[in-house]
């Protein structure tokens, strides 16, 4: 299935991220528009939308030029009465994503340690106890939906671990986290001001409970990411709006994300027998596989940049202030860069670095989790259900989301 753009649909009606039909099958839409309207403004995300490798690359370099501040801030599509409840309390900076240099530089540098070769390195066997974990909840059993018991559940439990998060807060902070995504599209979908309200007052619980949780470890200082981050305030001289910003950014990038990517992978290698049977032949093949599934399907569709100055970009002008979103998922199947680029090879030899993890300054701190997480979970599966299939006649379909690309489940039996 494709959808097709014409005279009764152009382009800048057809790219809609809060459209299922388009967030599953966008390739045509973004071939179309590669191939014709590279920037074209969307009435749908208030921004230019950038579709060409080159040209997302070329605006990721120039950080000056094309700023991150604030990107990520909704404050815009709030209603006044939730902007009121929320007050001065909720950062809107959007974590790292959110922030330019010198704070981005200082921000960045709170959780470099923890994110270094070596300290990624050092969380392997605790993936592997979750994966194990996971694995006794599904003894006995012949099939499953493998994105709401493994994948999903394997990166929230090892970025709760590695955040210092109590076990009884995760859950709550995962339903704040996933409220923030929904009220951000509230009022384009015309949710009810009482729901609003209701997800509102959850997102302020989660973010007073997390500025406890530093006060807490800034007290009793702990070696995990909570407390690293409580001793910066002296350290680094971080605010505690600032330490409060960084957290809900960290728990929804470690846990949405890769399970994001988890799922898609598994998905690619199970929709065509030959690749499970060739990973399961030859485990050396999951980082190929894992790199080939970020090109294909990045957990993270596009991300935003804000223009700091007057401006012309590919003989377009651009007003100061206004946004430009940078669809990675374009760029990673850009022609030009890419030979049969919509489809998933690990036989293309040497390509041009893919855009999953983003590009400079803000390239993903958490990238080398991700890699070691869908790498254990690939082994693991491999070992403990070798016959893993898809559930006969699933097809995937993908859920709206302004910036995340994930499916909405991946039915499996073995």
């Amino acid at each position: 299935m494709t959808i097709e753009t014409s005279a009764e649909t152009p382009i800048e009606w057809a790219f809609n991220p809060f459209d299922a039909q388009f967030m599953t099958h966008p390739d045509s839409v973004l071939r179309a528009a590669r191939e014709d309207a590279p920037i074209f403004m969307s009435p749908i995300l208030g921004s230019w939308i950038i579709t060409r490798y080159n040209d997302i690359a070329a605006v990721l370099r120039e950080p000056e030029r094309f700023s991150s501040k604030e990107i990520l801030s909704i404050t815009e599509l709030l209603a006044p009465e939730v902007l009121e409840l929320f007050g001065d309390y909720i950062p809107m900076e959007g974590t790292l994503t959110g922030v330019d240099p010198p704070n981005h530089t200082r921000l960045r540098s709170v959780l470099e340690a923890k994110f270094s070769a070596s300290g990624v390195a050092s969380l392997e066997p605790m993936v592997r106890e979750v994966c194990e974990d996971l694995f006794v909840k599904l003894s006995g059993r012949h099939s499953a939906d493998l994105l709401s018991e493994f994948a999903y559940p394997l990166p929230l439990i090892v970025v709760s671990r590695l955040l210092g998060i109590p076990k009884k807060a995760m859950m709550p902070l995962r339903k704040a986290v996933e409220e923030w995504g929904e009220l951000s599209m509230a009022l384009l979908t015309g949710v009810s001001l009482d729901e609003q309200m209701k997800m509102a007052t959850h997102i302020l619980e989660m973010h007073q409970l997390i500025g406890r949780l530093i006060e807490e470890h800034y007290q009793r200082p702990q070696n995990d990411l909570l407390g690293v981050i409580a001793q910066a305030r002296d350290e680094k001289a971080l605010t505690p709006h600032e330490m409060l910003s960084l957290v809900p950014g960290l728990f929804l990038a470690g846990h949405e994300a890769p399970a994001n990517v988890i799922t898609n992978l598994i998905w690619r290698l199970l929709s065509v027998p030959n690749r499970w049977q060739a990973l399961l032949e030859n485990p050396e093949l999951a980082r190929r596989y894992i790199d080939e599934a970020l090109r294909c399907d990045p957990a993270v569709m596009g991300m935003w940049r804000i223009a700091t100055q007057d401006t012309e970009f590919l003989g377009q002008s651009i007003a100061a202030g206004e946004k430009l979103f940078l669809v990675y998922l374009s760029g990673n199947r850009d022609e030009t860069h890419y030979s049969n680029p919509d489809e998933f090879s690990i036989e293309r030899g040497r390509i041009a670095p893919h855009l999953a993890f983003g590009r400079g300054i803000h390239h993903c701190i958490g990238a080398p989790l991700a890699r070691i997480e869908c790498r254990v979970a690939l082994e693991m599966l491999a070992e403990r259900m070798p016959n893993l299939r898809l559930a006969d006649g699933f097809t995937p379909s993908y859920k709206p989301h302004p910036f995340l690309r994930g499916m909405a489940e991946l039915p499996v039996v073995w």
